[in-house]
């Protein structure tokens, strides 16, 4: 009677604990909805159930912050951070992209923030998250110029909320608008606006293969970045160590909003060489009036030889010891590590650069997760990868959540949604990292793009191994 007294005050605590998404959602989908009762039906496990009750719809409920379907225009904030962060808002929409065929309220949504993410590059390319209106941010006072007429000249405005270079960020504006077509065969994302963007893309990706030295000589400087904080969070002399022109992209700063050791980073390059040619394909298939066909053909070539040049590099200066490493200068200098956000090495093949099965990703996954890598954590609550970021011995569920994405092995999909589901800290969301022992110990409660993942995940258990879904986690 004792334990059945315990049990049952248990599946009450986690009732309780999972009454967590608001009242008064931001967004709301009968699609999404279905979704969950569909899949949490199958769930035995209340800490799998909840968790996802609350995870995967976590992006809608509390970060459409502004939409309206007419324009279209959609602005969707990070989390607890009240921005639109170019990569994030891509990969919060991410989520829900197999369904925007079925929900037209869903698919506007994800075209107002095709929209919004077009406006915004051509305001700044070079800006990684921007304000809904114009205002002042924390980071105003950043010390990042851009080039004009031979001039460098402050470049922090009031649109932008931060303004760090990420190769990512950019590639993520290509491939929100790649899902959505693929979804909805809708061609009128692609409009003379679009590809201006695309074309500024381009321009600006072709300015970040030339080195340091090749801009000293010419005095121009597209842009420059410094801030007064931690070292991951400013750029050495505001344009980095020292690279020779190689076919690669110069990024300033990885997925993380870290900045780059080595500026040529392999995964943010990967990604940008497979979205470049997807771009393409689809500016190649989609029926177009002739004007707009016209403008895209020289857009189309460029994106196609930039993505080639992109991966021929790789291979020439990426591997070492038979396995990807993750940033390179060109002149022979190299580091071996992996970070828990997107892009990462381990996240490769999400992108369509490489085949899960290939031989060469596989090693590098194997060594990713393994003491190989110096961000790999393994502790009494789980293992996996962190980052710079937040420090030593914290995982990010993102990553273990990649890892999930990127196998085919049952017992390792099993082991990852184990680790996932028990390290909430009984809050029932997946956070940004957690200490590896202590899973009470952790980073942002509310972090809409690691949510929505771990529903990405448990969306893929249930077409491969439902089964899964019916185990208990302890």
């Amino acid at each position: 009677m004792y334990f059945i007294l315990i049990a049952s005050l248990l599946t009450i605590d986690l009732l309780a604990q999972s009454n967590l998404r608001p009242a008064q959602k931001k967004f709301e989908s009968e699609t999404i909805e279905e979704t969950i009762n569909r899949i949490s039906a199958k769930m035995k496990d209340n800490k799998l159930k909840y968790t996802f009750i609350n995870s995967f719809p976590n992006t809608l409920d509390t970060t459409v912050t502004n939409y309206d379907p007419n324009i279209p225009d959609s602005f969707v904030i990070t989390g607890d951070i009240t921005a639109m962060w170019l990569r994030d808002s891509t990969n919060q929409l991410w989520t829900y992209m197999e369904f925007i065929n079925k929900d037209s309220k869903l698919q506007n949504l994800v075209k107002g923030a095709i929209s919004r993410q077009v406006n915004q590059v051509l305001i700044d390319p070079y800006a990684n998250a921007f304000n809904y209106q114009k205002k002042q941010s924390e980071w105003s006072n950043d010390n990042t110029t851009r080039c004009f007429l031979g001039v460098n000249v402050h470049a922090m405005s009031q649109n932008l909320h931060e303004r760090k270079f990420e190769i990512d960020s950019l590639v993520a504006v290509l491939r929100l608008s790649i899902g959505y077509y693929r979804e909805t065969n809708d061609t009128s994302i692609i409009n003379f606006k679009y590809l201006k963007a695309v074309q500024r893309i381009l321009r600006t990706f072709r300015d970040s293969q030339a080195d340091q030295q090749e801009q000293f000589k010419s005095f121009r400087f597209p842009y420059t970045f410094q801030r007064n904080g931690r070292s991951t969070d400013t750029v050495i002399n505001g344009i980095g160590e020292p690279v020779r022109r190689t076919g690669l992209l110069r990024t300033f700063f990885r997925a993380s909003d870290d900045s780059t050791i080595y500026q040529f980073n392999i995964p943010e390059n990967a990604m940008a060489s497979s979205i470049l040619k997807q771009t393409a394909e689809m500016l190649s298939e989609a029926q177009l009036s002739w004007s707009l066909r016209t403008a895209a053909q020289p857009l189309i070539g460029e994106a196609l030889a930039l993505s080639q040049e992109i991966k021929d590099a790789i291979y020439k200066y990426g591997i070492k010891d038979g396995a990807f490493v993750y940033e390179v200068d060109g002149m022979g200098k190299q580091v071996f590590m992996d970070d828990s956000n997107q892009p990462s090495l381990l996240s490769l093949p999400i992108y369509g650069f490489i085949d899960i099965e290939d031989p060469l990703y596989q090693a590098t996954r194997k060594k990713a997760l393994s003491s190989s890598n110096p961000y790999y954590y393994e502790g009494t609550a789980a293992k996996g990868i962190g980052g710079p970021h937040i420090g030593a011995n914290y995982i990010w569920p993102m990553a273990i959540v990649t890892q999930g994405l990127t196998t085919y092995d049952k017992q390792e999909l099993r082991e990852c949604l184990r680790m996932l589901v028990t390290t909430t800290g009984n809050k029932w969301f997946m956070h940004e990292s957690f200490f590896k022992d202590n899973p009470d110990s952790f980073t942002r409660s509310w972090f809409a793009w690691a949510n929505g993942l771990f529903g990405e995940l448990v969306l893929k258990i249930d077409k491969q191994y439902p089964e899964l879904l019916e185990e208990n986690y302890i």
